[in-house]
């Protein structure tokens, strides 16, 4: 059952400055849903959080980011993701609950040491099992009930981060995308290490993405990050697997991976993955965005034709066709709308409606070029059709002032 996946926000304290107020209750705001799937894989019932991007257009398909551990970056994620909305492309987010942590986030069974408690050891190396429900089980759920895209981004931090590094090297078509943030490369004498080493050596990863965050080691008095890839102890040897990694990946430029790696000096462990989510997705998406300022001094640029280029490359990038999005070729046609250049304004204002025929505000916009330019017939047109599709005040005063013209 899919339930509302909801934060309390507590506003009280605003409130009680006015003298005589009454409270009014906490109002919730809500993030996503909660939802269950049972898994035949794992034998066990599942759950993930989803956030769905809010939108006008039911067309409208969106690249999906699965988080592990999910109940501890979901909201920060959403967060980033809506505040980046436009720069990068609206993404639905899922967060996978865990049960077994240390059953699913580890690739290989292993016995107690220094570094894994018996009790964690015991239940270890699920991993692949529980690739096996991601890959079968959920990514098809997710399929079949979201509005999705081919582009898939897995993200995880520590021992999610060793299985994003698993994943990319036992199932690289499983995703596009993979964020490992501080990964566990430590596990198991780092055998996934030297497995991924291999596969990054002898495969071809084209059209595939990786980004690796790495935090601040706890160092020995006396010791720097340079001579902690000479030491051999625990404190060190998280640091030395995952820049073990980065090293062979500088080596092996033409397995066609594209990637980044970024250190933190000022974050430890604990604290690094936000930042290492936020520069993962910046890293992914760094070429969607368009900016028309940087046209600002060269007014001559077609910026149809700017625009139309644009998101042919980012469609190449992406794998599927990505359209410009709404609010962009919205600003673009008030912007020569503005400047009294009409064929350039309706271009943008034309290509909105076709591309987003759901959308009330690309019909008002239209409505609006087209009462600009005096076309009181093709303006209450247009004005009726964004009603159709949704009941705006605005709107609605425009279309009656029209009518009321002789």
């Amino acid at each position: 059952m899919t339930k509302v996946f909801c934060i309390l926000a507590l506003l009280t304290v605003l409130w009680t400055t006015v003298p005589g107020q009454a409270q009014p209750p906490p109002q919730p705001f809500c993030t996503g849903t909660v939802e269950g799937i049972y898994s035949r894989v794992l034998h066990e019932q599942r759950t993930f959080w989803v956030h769905l991007p809010a939108t006008a257009d039911r067309n409208q398909r969106f690249p999906v980011l699965y988080l592990l551990d999910g109940e501890s970056h979901f909201a920060g994620t959403v967060g980033m993701v809506q505040q980046l909305a436009g720069r990068w492309p609206d993404l639905i987010v899922v967060g996978i609950v865990n049960t077994a942590r240390n059953r699913d986030l580890t690739p290989t069974h292993v016995a107690p040491s220094s570094l894994v408690d018996p009790n964690y050891a015991a239940v270890s190396g699920g991993g692949e099992k529980f690739m096996q429900f991601i890959g079968s089980e959920l990514i098809p759920r997710i399929d079949s009930l979201y509005p999705t895209t081919p582009y898939r981004i897995l993200s995880g931090h520590s021992l999610g981060g060793l299985t994003v590094v698993n994943t990319l090297a036992q199932h690289p078509d499983l995703f596009s995308a993979y964020l490992s943030i501080d990964p566990s490369l430590w596990w198991d004498q780092q055998q996934v290490l030297r497995t991924a080493e291999t596969a990054l050596a002898t495969k071809k990863f084209a059209h595939k993405s990786l980004f690796i965050g790495i935090s601040k080691p706890l160092l020995p008095p006396g010791m720097d990050t340079a001579s902690a890839q000479h030491d051999g102890s625990d404190y060190t040897v998280l640091f030395r697997s995952v820049t073990h990694l980065t090293n062979t990946l500088r080596g092996v430029p033409a397995n066609a991976l594209r990637w980044r790696s970024t250190y933190y000096p000022d974050e430890q462990h604990g604290t690094v993955e936000l930042l290492g989510q936020y520069d993962g997705l910046k890293f992914l998406f760094d070429e969607y965005s368009f900016r028309a300022s940087k046209f600002t001094f060269q007014p001559n640029v077609d910026l149809d034709s700017a625009v139309t280029a644009h998101f042919a490359h980012v469609s190449q990038l992406m794998g599927y066709q990505v359209l410009p999005g709404e609010q962009l070729i919205n600003n673009l046609g008030y912007t020569y709308l503005s400047r009294k250049q009409p064929q350039k304004a309706y271009a943008f204002f034309k290509r909105n409606v076709d591309n987003y025929p759901r959308s009330a505000n690309a019909y008002d916009s239209l409505g609006d070029f087209y009462a600009q330019q005096g076309n009181k017939r093709q303006a209450i047109a247009a004005y009726t059709e964004a009603l159709e599709l949704q009941e705006i005040p605005d709107t609605r005063r425009k279309l009656t002032a029209l009518q009321a013209r002789r």
